[in-house]
């Protein structure tokens, strides 16, 4: 079964249950670079001559599906009901 024919068997819930755990991953990634951020801005002390980091969509999209796929497979082996 490819990926588009596994989409179409899913009804609303199973999107809905899928988009939050996308969103969840989204938030964690987020957060994990924001922490990443601070910690090399300890590390530098603060120094106006350090690099300035800033987090950009591409970073945060693709650190966020790589949290949602480890949300996904924890959850579903938790739930019966994840897809």
């Amino acid at each position: 079964m490819s990926l588009g024919q596994w989409l179409n068997t899913l009804n609303g819930l199973d999107h809905g249950i899928l988009f939050a755990i996308f969103i969840m991953g989204i938030y964690i990634s987020y957060i994990t670079l924001e922490a990443m951020i601070e910690y090399y801005n300890n590390k530098k002390r603060h120094n106006k001559f350090r690099v300035q980091f800033r987090i950009t969509p591409a970073v945060l999209l693709t650190l966020g599906f790589i949290y949602s796929l480890l949300l996904h497979q924890i959850l579903k082996a938790m739930f019966d009901f994840i897809p």
